[in-house]
């Protein structure tokens, strides 16, 4: 009985495992973002890596207030919680703004954190019933995706975010991958120079 729950859990596991290889698509300031190739769309999804000089939990402090998710992440303009489900899940509303004739997108999700001495991982998924959709706005109804983050020592933090969306809209799939690494290499600059910058300011407060 448990060497056939053992295989049945190995056949479940295979099914979300994408098998096509990363592919570097950005390197530059300290950021790499790769993107491969999904079997259930055409988009790609993409995975974003950095080091960043701040503690583990600063980063993920950062990650989780998600009222001020606005001041870093790209073209992110509204940013709530719509409900605390428990010490490590919660309900996260997220709306951005895009320039004309592109129309604004939105999307809610499931927010659980786990987390280990020296990792935690933050995944995201699709909570479409709980806000009612407006409809002058896009409502973003596919994605997947996960933070984690790494201890490499008491100031130093590997951040890794990997995300598959479908921005709906008949939106053709070969405009979203050319510009799919542009979002995350920007959310990740500015998040990293805040980061950093408010590490170097505590540290300067802390020898006055």
């Amino acid at each position: 009985m448990q060497k056939l729950l053992y295989l049945f859990l190995g056949f479940f596991l295979l099914g979300f495992v994408q098998l096509h290889p990363w592919k570097l698509d950005l390197d530059k300031d300290d950021i790499k973002v790769y993107v491969r190739k999904t079997d259930s769309s055409s988009i790609k999804e993409y995975k974003a890596v950095m080091e960043v000089k701040a503690p583990m939990d600063t980063v993920l402090k950062k990650i989780l207030d998600i009222k001020n998710l606005k001041n870093w992440s790209y073209k992110t303009n509204n940013s709530v919680l719509i409900k605390k489900l428990s010490d490590t899940s919660w309900i996260f509303y997220i709306q951005n703004n895009f320039d004309w004739p592109v129309k604004d997108r939105d999307h809610v999700s499931k927010v659980v954190l786990s987390r280990k001495k020296k990792e935690c991982t933050i995944t995201l998924t699709a909570a479409n019933n709980i806000v009612k959709i407006n409809p002058k706005i896009i409502r973003i109804k596919r994605f997947r995706g996960f933070w984690n983050l790494k201890k490499v020592d008491e100031k130093t933090t590997v951040v890794t975010q990997q995300l598959f969306g479908d921005p709906e809209a008949n939106v053709p799939a070969f405009v979203v991958n050319s510009m799919l690494s542009k979002a995350p290499y920007e959310t990740f600059k500015t998040m990293k120079y805040q980061l950093e910058n408010r590490t170097k300011n505590s540290v300067g407060k802390n020898k006055n």
